[in-house]
């Protein structure tokens, strides 16, 4: 590793030599957080199916509506993906529980970014979380939730396999995918803290000023 990289590079998001990482010392947690990419890309791709057939079937809202906020649940779940990874994962603090949260959620990642099985949140856990989002859109929405939610989710869905594939396989020629490969590329390996946040698509670092030259 160079010289320059370590200068650039905070000792906890330096990349490591080996492709994978222990996150914990317990054999049954260290297993939980572990999932084959194709596990929940497909469980998630099968909520998103069950939730637009519902709304598309049972629900009172037009099908205008239903693709109107599906498509906002996508864009929606951009901005999230935006907003975590910059003002979450890569704030600067001095908390120990958001320290905790920044390493269990991503400060691994960035120490063993090829690392298959840590790509993507492992199916309980994701459960859980979309869970608590279906409960808040709920809240906000009420039955409009069921078609803005599986949007939010494919938008999500866009986000693993994106970031999968980032990772495992080599940019493709397609001008707007190569660049999407080289900015997180440059995320990773020079401006960990202060560019390209967006992975799924580069939207809001636009907005936010968050491109790399």
């Amino acid at each position: 590793m160079s010289q320059k990289l370590e200068q650039t590079i905070p000792a906890n998001l330096q990349p490591q030599k080996a492709e994978k990482g222990a996150l914990f010392k317990n054999k049954l947690l260290e297993k939980v957080t572990r999932a084959p990419i194709g596990v929940p890309v497909t469980m998630h791709i099968l909520i998103v199916i069950g939730f637009l057939y519902y709304a598309f079937i049972y629900s009172h809202i037009s099908y205008l509506s239903i693709i109107l906020l599906f498509l906002l649940g996508i864009l929606s779940w951009t901005f999230i993906e935006y907003a975590v990874h910059r003002w979450v994962y890569h704030c600067h603090t001095n908390l120990k529980w958001l320290l905790k949260i920044q390493h269990v959620g991503h400060g691994i990642h960035h120490q063993h970014p090829r690392d298959p099985e840590r790509l993507a949140m492992p199916p309980l856990p994701a459960l859980i979380l979309i869970s608590l989002f279906f409960g808040l859109f709920w809240l906000i929405g009420g039955s409009y939730a069921q078609a803005f939610f599986p949007g939010f989710l494919l938008g999500y869905v866009l986000y693993i396999s994106m970031h999968y594939a980032q990772h495992r396989y080599r940019a493709p020629k397609f001008g707007p995918l190569k660049k999407l490969w080289k900015y997180h590329a440059l995320h990773h390996y020079k401006y960990p803290e202060t560019k390209a946040f967006g992975v799924s698509t580069t939207l809001w670092d636009h907005i936010f000023g968050t491109i790399p030259k």
